[in-house]
């Protein structure tokens, strides 16, 4: 089978591509001058190279990126899936697309949260997703992968993991905002599988959005408890006020990807985060 990667240079493409054994990869990066916004171009190498699936990653991926730029968060992440939607269309190829569990922002239901939650998305980042995910809405067949929180060695410098390990490493006592709020934190080895369970899924599977995560529901507390374990710090943690922005629970539920998929992930957290250090070492 041949899959198109768009984003294929970045943190999720690069990990699903190494698992795609025995598919042909075919790689469509910003890194490589290949820009999902040139529709002429993404045309071209669609209609040139005729995959049997599409997998949409590219994106500005990032909350902190999509907010100092949104117009080019609008551009990539509702134009660009936009152009991959209509070629996706027009050849008759079956995408899986990317999207994020921030398009559930603000939940205002109780969680576990479950497909049937309402999207819209209260940030820059979770509403340029959310528009995108009613491009791909309109492609027959599809399928919507709604991440949860994301973490591995190339992006272990951002978020909760991020913020700990720069100041432990630096001889300063972690931050700690909050504390109660909850995330969902999953492996990037976990979310590959999940491409690779979706693309490979049998047709009935198709045309619906799955949450794909651990189903471990972590407060930030234990969490950055966690790491603390595992990189030894004992020290004191420097308790401040929560961000507006986190919600207070975010628990997903993941059943429906365990049942129609076959998608399970491997990794909790604790196991996650210390295959994580083991590859940080090697580097």
């Amino acid at each position: 089978m041949k899959i198109l990667i768009t984003g294929d240079k970045g943190f999720v493409g690069a990990e699903t591509a190494k698992i795609l054994t025995g598919h042909e990869v075919i790689g469509y990066d910003l890194m490589d001058g290949y820009d999902i916004c040139d529709f002429a171009q993404l045309e071209g190498v669609v209609a040139g190279h005729k995959p049997d699936r599409i997998l949409h990653l590219a994106a500005v991926a990032r909350f902190a990126d999509a907010d100092a730029n949104p117009k080019l968060a609008f551009e990539t992440n509702v134009v660009g899936t936009g152009n991959v939607a209509a070629a996706s269309k027009k050849y008759h190829i079956p995408v899986v697309y990317a999207s994020t569990g921030s398009v559930y922002m603000p939940i205002k239901q109780e969680p576990p949260i479950t497909e049937e939650f309402k999207t819209t998305g209260n940030s820059v980042y979770g509403c340029t997703k959310n528009i995108g995910e009613k491009y791909i809405e309109q492609c027959n067949p599809h399928i919507i992968l709604r991440y949860a929180h994301l973490y591995g060695a190339e992006k272990r410098m951002h978020g909760l993991i991020g913020g700990y390990l720069d100041r432990i490493n630096r001889g300063l006592a972690p931050t700690l905002y909050g504390g109660k709020q909850s995330n969902d934190f999953t492996y990037i080895l976990d979310v590959a599988e999940a491409n690779k369970c979706a693309l490979e899924a049998p047709w009935d599977k198709w045309n619906q959005a799955y949450n794909i995560g651990t189903g471990e529901e972590l407060t930030a507390e234990d969490a950055g408890q966690i790491v603390c374990d595992l990189t030894g710090y004992k020290g004191e943690v420097n308790k401040v006020k929560g961000r507006e922005v986190d919600p207070q629970r975010f628990a997903f539920d993941c059943s429906k990807a365990e049942n129609m998929l076959g998608f399970k992930a491997k990794y909790d957290f604790r196991k996650g985060l210390d295959h994580m250090f083991k590859e940080i070492k090697k580097e």
